[in-house]
């Protein structure tokens, strides 16, 4: 039987002084915080647009410069660049005031 568990032992392919201990990944803290201005900057722009509320476009404006400045160099997420937010944001202010600005000049009550 001690031949048996001496073969079994010698043929065993792993090796101890190859053992690496496993580590836990060190996270930042900054890599948890998700872009939550960015978020709520395109919801309040979508809901300006849909309800034609001004006040919530201009909060989205404010929320998407926010996002703009506090935006990481390395940051790709999944909604997209902080640029491209200000964007929506402002194409959605000029879609809501564009109504009024085509009938000041050309005289047409709104």
């Amino acid at each position: 039987m001690s031949s048996a568990a001496s073969a079994s032992s010698s043929s065993d392919p792993r090796r101890p002084d190859c053992i690496v201990d496993y580590k836990p990944e060190v996270k930042r803290i900054e890599d948890d915080d998700p872009d939550v201005p960015g978020f709520v900057a395109l919801v309040l722009a979508v809901v300006g647009l849909m309800i034609r509320n001004r006040t919530c476009l201009w909060i989205g404006m404010i929320f998407s410069v926010e996002s703009y400045l506090n935006q990481r160099a390395s940051e790709g997420g999944l909604m997209g660049s902080p640029a491209a937010t200000i964007l929506f944001s402002i194409s959605s202010l000029v879609m809501n005031y564009l109504p009024e600005l085509v009938a000041l000049y050309s005289g047409v009550k709104i």
